[in-house]
């Protein structure tokens, strides 16, 4: 039996408060369904090849949150609204302000996040869509200050675990 829009709506909520809050990606991954072919997105909505950015595989979910969790601080989340737009899949619009670990710079993500959930209300699929200006998806993020004349720092490429010793340890 599908879940109910309520039990959808909440699903979404709970996610993304985890994954506002300082909630460990091994806790984060287990929002996720079990099953091998989920997919992962986050990329400009204005991307020409938005597929290039797409991971798939619980390992490339735990692999995500890690990257944003070594590099960034996220503060400032919000749900700015969700709805259920078809069986099983919610659309979130909300906001995160990102600040580098490094140096501390800091900006706004306006995204959408189409999140398609099974039975079991788990996700298999997040599909990020940066819709705040150029510059802002944090998985394009670079970290310089132009009149510093500072070294520029692009998002690291994620990792991909390759074992499920890895993904759990």
């Amino acid at each position: 039996m599908s879940p109910s829009r309520q039990q959808l709506l909440f699903a979404a909520e709970v996610l993304f408060l985890d994954m506002s809050s300082d909630t460990p990606s091994k806790i984060l991954v287990t929002h996720f369904s079990p099953k091998e072919d989920i997919v992962i997105q986050h990329a400009p909505a204005l991307c020409p090849d938005p597929y290039s950015s797409r991971l798939t595989g619980r390992n490339a979910v735990r692999s995500y949150f890690d990257l944003l969790e070594t590099n960034w601080k996220k503060s400032e989340a919000q749900i700015l609204s969700r709805a259920v737009v078809e069986p099983n899949t919610v659309v979130v619009n909300a906001c995160v302000k990102w600040t580098w670990r490094t140096s501390g710079r800091s900006w706004t993500e306006d995204f959408l996040c189409t999140l398609e959930y099974d039975d079991n209300l788990k996700v298999t699929s997040m599909i990020m869509e940066t819709t705040s200006e150029l510059g802002t998806c944090v998985m394009r993020a670079i970290d310089e200050d132009p009149l510093e004349g500072g070294e520029r720092r692009e998002a690291p490429a994620v990792r991909l675990l390759t074992s499920s010793s890895e993904l759990y340890s």
